[in-house]
């Protein structure tokens, strides 16, 4: 009994050992690189310039750059860009020790600034009062002189309007957003007395262009009066050209 006994003791010792003895070891894991360019603005304008960096932990060495879309963005081997057409590019930036980075970039129109020009009255409905009233057979066909005073930080674009009605002027503003083709669709509402009436026109949709010194679209909107029971609606081209 008593040899059992230390059989077991020395059994369970060399059980311990060998598990105190393992040499079973996990291989660390290296982490990848993360890289990023900076300035990180994703919006520029047409003509506009942009010195851009490749940014990491340790100094970047042999750096490169390329644009996905030349003729929307160019960019040289210092990372110097500039936007040269209306659209979108990726930039992309490698390095020594497997460094790299992407960076979405979209060139949009110059918008910003005072226009002048005029809506062509395209198409006309009228209900009720404004009907009576002969509204749409005394605008369509016709032309309203209007005026914008516009401002642009990134896609977004925003300012004040004029639109003349009749001899009278509608005042307001308007708001919008730069699409992927550089386009915008401004909203917005105007208000006024014009021929004895107080009206409002609400800005429902407006496709614009801006090329160069010249802003052209299609547009329309609703036109109600608390004077006057009904509605109107009205389509418009545009043409407007900057003012120096």
């Amino acid at each position: 009994m008593h040899r059992f006994f230390t059989f077991c003791i020395v059994v369970a010792a060399l059980a311990a050992g060998a598990c105190s003895n393992d040499n079973t070891s996990t291989t660390p894991t290296t982490p990848t690189p993360t890289a990023t360019i900076t300035p990180g603005t994703t919006v520029y304008q047409l003509g506009q310039t942009q010195t851009f960096t490749l940014t990491a932990a340790t100094t970047p060495t042999n750096v490169t750059w390329a644009s996905s879309n030349t003729n929307v963005l160019t960019i040289d081997s210092g990372g110097n860009a500039m936007a040269v057409g209306v659209g979108t590019a990726t930039l992309t930036s490698t390095a020594d020790a497997s460094l790299s980075a992407t960076l979405a970039v979209q060139v949009v129109p110059i918008y910003q600034g005072n226009w002048t020009g005029t809506a062509r009255v395209l198409g006309c409905t009228d209900v009720a009062g404004f009907l009576s009233a002969g509204y749409c057979s005394k605008n369509i066909g016709g032309s309203n002189t209007m005026t914008l005073s516009l401002t642009q930080n990134g896609s977004s674009v925003s300012g004040s309007m004029t639109k003349s009605e009749g001899t009278n002027l509608l005042n307001g503003t308007v708001s919008g957003v730069i699409n992927a083709g550089g386009d915008v669709t401004f909203t917005g509402t105007l208000a006024g007395l014009a021929n004895g009436s107080n009206l409002l026109l609400t800005v429902v949709t407006w496709n614009s262009l801006a090329d160069g010194a010249n802003m052209t679209g299609n547009w329309a909107a609703n036109i109600t009066s608390p004077q006057i029971l009904g509605i109107a609606t009205l389509q418009w081209s545009l043409a407007m050209r900057t003012v120096p």
